[in-house]
């Protein structure tokens, strides 16, 4: 069995925002993956299911998602060490305290608020890109 590519997780309930982070990422990243879930619920399942040696070298988790929040995400993978070393990092069309405090809290690396602009779009992509280059 070939063993997976290092790959990102991406959980947006926004295909547009998904597919624009992907390809972004993969433009700066060639070679790697990109996997794409919906929700909360799918990510916290898929992560349950990952064999430990293919879990995401980073993971960016949209905010404000039906169901679970980004926060409930983080929450749910605090206390689990398999995930402890997987950089988070929280993107959100809010830049409300109170959600950047309590991602924070529970085991966010990073929020950003999704970018309006191509410059601000590229330097999240930058951030990101050296955050997974330094987990290969």
């Amino acid at each position: 069995m070939t063993p997976k590519a290092p790959y990102i997780l991406v959980t947006d309930d926004d295909p547009e925002d998904q597919e624009m982070l992907a390809d972004h990422f993969l433009r700066r990243n060639p070679g790697v993956g990109v996997e794409c879930l919906q929700n909360g619920y799918a990510t916290l399942t898929y992560l349950r299911n990952c064999p430990s040696a293919e879990l995401p070298l980073l993971m960016v988790i949209d905010y404000k998602m039906p169901g679970l929040t980004g926060a409930d995400v983080l929450k749910s993978m605090r206390d689990d060490s398999r995930y402890e070393n997987i950089p988070k990092i929280i993107w959100s069309t809010s830049n409300n305290r109170e959600y950047i405090d309590k991602c924070m809290q529970n085991g966010a690396d990073k929020y950003f608020p999704k970018p309006d602009d191509m410059p601000g779009f590229d330097k999240m992509i930058d951030y990101l890109t050296r955050l997974f280059d330094a987990k290969k």
